[in-house]
């Protein structure tokens, strides 16, 4: 895979790990 196809993966991998860390109690 080239570098923009890459790049598109991890922003989708990463997009419901980030909403998952910011809906859940952040005492840490």
């Amino acid at each position: 895979m080239n570098l923009p196809n890459i790049l598109t993966m991890s922003r989708i991998v990463m997009i419901p790990v980030f909403v998952v860390v910011f809906y859940l109690p952040m005492d840490w």
